[in-house]
C-alpha cells in the first residue's frame, strides 16, 4: 500500500474527535467515511475534518450502518472506536471486508472474542492495532531502548499506580458505561493502558494473578478501585494499584521499573515527568524530551506497517500483543471473584461473569 490511507470510522462518541484529528494531521491519510447511529454525531466530525483538511463534509460519506462502511470499497483501513462490547463485531466484519483495523481498547470483553479476532487478523493477513498510544511518547520510548539494552540489569519488580477521577456524570453520559456487560471496569478503560507499558517494558512472562477490586457506593455496577499482585516467569514482581475515585480530580499516573543495577521512575498527572532516571553503567539522558502528539504518531506508525516501512516493530499493538495486557486485566477480576491467585494463561474469561459478583 503506497499511496494515501483512506481510513473509515466507527463510532462517533467522545474518543472519535481525537482520531479524526489524527487523521487529518497525517498527510498520508484520508477520513472517507463515518459510521454512527446518530447523523448529527457524524455530521460535526465531518465538518471538524473538512475544516481542518480544507476538504467538502460532504466528501467523507455518512453511514447509520457500519455494515455499510466496512464493505465501502473506498476504505482501506477502519478505525473502531465503538463502545467496548461493539469491538470485536465490528473487527471482525471489518477484516472479512478485507480491511486493516486500528481498534480503541479493549479488544473485546470474553477471551474467546479476542481469540477470535487475533486468528482471523492472521488468517487474512491483514493488520489489527490496538490504540496503546503511550507507547509513543518519547519518554516511554527511551525507556523501551534502556531495557532493551539491559541498562537496569536484572529486573527485580515493576509496579503502575493510577490515581484518577471519573464523576458519576462520565459515567451518566453513555448507559453502557460501568456496566460488565458492554463495558468492563477501570482496568479496562483506564489501567489498561499502563498494564500494557508494564509489560512491554518488563518484556517478560506472567506467571500467575492475585487481584482485588472495589466498588464505592455508585450506581456503576463495575469496579472503582483494583489492585494485583503479578508473579513474572523470570522472578520478578509486578503490582498495580489503580482508582478512579481520587477527589477532586486526576492526581497521578505512575511507572516505576527497579533491577539491580538501576532504576526508572515516570509519574505526574499526564505519566510526563521524570522521578529518577539511573543506571550504574549508562549516563543519564537530558531531559526534558521534545513533545509529541502520540496518537498522531501511532497514527503514521501505523500507515508506514501498512506499507511495510515501520522502523520500530516493538511500537506495533497487534492484537495477539494487546491480549497480553487484557489477559492479565481479565486475570485480575477472575482472582477478584474466586479470591484466590490465578495461573496463566487463563483457560477462558468473559466480564459477564462478573455480574453475580457480591459489591465490596
Amino acid at each position: 500500500m503506497n499511496g494515501m490511507v483512506r481510513f473509515g470510522l466507527i463510532g462517533c462518541g467522545s474518543i472519535a474527535a481525537r482520531h479524526v484529528e489524527s487523521i487529518a494531521a497525517c498527510s498520508s491519510a484520508e477520513l472517507v467515511a463515518l459510521a454512527d447511529p446518530v447523523p448529527e454525531r457524524m455530521a460535526v466530525l465531518a465538518r471538524k475534518y473538512a475544516q481542518a483538511r480544507s476538504v467538502p463534509a460532504s466528501s467523507v460519506a455518512a453511514y447509520a450502518n457500519p455494515s455499510r462502511l466496512a464493505q465501502d470499497s473506498r476504505v482501506d483501513a477502519v478505525v473502531i472506536a465503538a463502545p467496548s462490547f461493539m469491538h470485536a463485531r465490528w473487527a471482525t466484519e471489518s477484516l472479512r471486508a478485507g480491511k486493516h483495523v486500528l481498534l480503541e481498547k479493549p479488544i473485546a470483553l470474553s477471551l474467546s472474542d479476542v481469540d477470535a479476532v487475533v486468528e482471523l487478523a492472521s488468517a487474512s493477513g491483514l493488520r489489527v492495532h490496538v490504540c496503546h498510544q503511550l507507547r509513543y511518547r518519547p519518554l516511554l520510548r527511551l525507556a523501551k531502548r534502556w531495557m532493551d539494552q539491559g541498562a537496569l540489569g536484572k529486573l527485580q519488580t515493576g509496579s503502575v499506580s493510577i490515581l484518577l477521577n471519573r464523576s458519576p456524570d462520565y459515567y451518566a453520559a453513555s448507559d453502557w458505561r460501568g456496566t460488565w456487560r458492554r463495558d468492563g471496569g477501570m482496568l479496562l478503560n483506564q489501567g489498561i493502558h499502563l498494564i500494557d507499558l508494564l509489560l512491554w517494558l518488563m518484556d517478560e512472562r506472567p506467571d500467575s494473578v492475585y487481584g482485588l477490586i472495589g466498588r464505592s457506593a455508585s450506581a456503576i455496577e463495575t469496579e472503582e478501585t483494583a489492585a494485583a499482585t503479578i508473579r513474572f516467569a523470570g522472578g520478578a514482581i509486578g503490582s498495580v494499584d489503580a482508582t478512579t475515585l481520587c477527589k477532586p480530580n486526576n492526581l497521578e499516573q505512575s511507572l516505576t521499573l527497579v533491577g539491580d543495577r538501576g532504576t526508572i521512575r515516570i509519574g505526574g498527572v499526564g505519566l510526563t515527568e521524570v522521578h529518577r532516571w539511573y543506571a550504574d553503567e549508562f549516563p543519564a539522558p537530558s531531559f526534558p524530551l521534545a513533545a509529541v502528539d502520540e496518537r498522531v504518531e501511532m497514527y503514521e506508525h501505523f500507515i508506514a506497517a501498512l506499507r511495510g516501512k515501520a522502523k520500530n516493530a516493538s511500537l506495533s499493538v497487534s492484537a495477539a500483543e494487546a491480549r497480553r495486557s487484557l489477559e492479565v486485566a481479565f486475570a485480575v477480576y477472575e482472582s477478584s471473584r474466586l479470591g484466590v491467585p490465578v495461573r496463566l494463561p487463563l483457560a477462558s474469561f468473559d466480564t459477564a461473569s462478573m455480574s453475580d459478583k457480591p459489591r465490596s
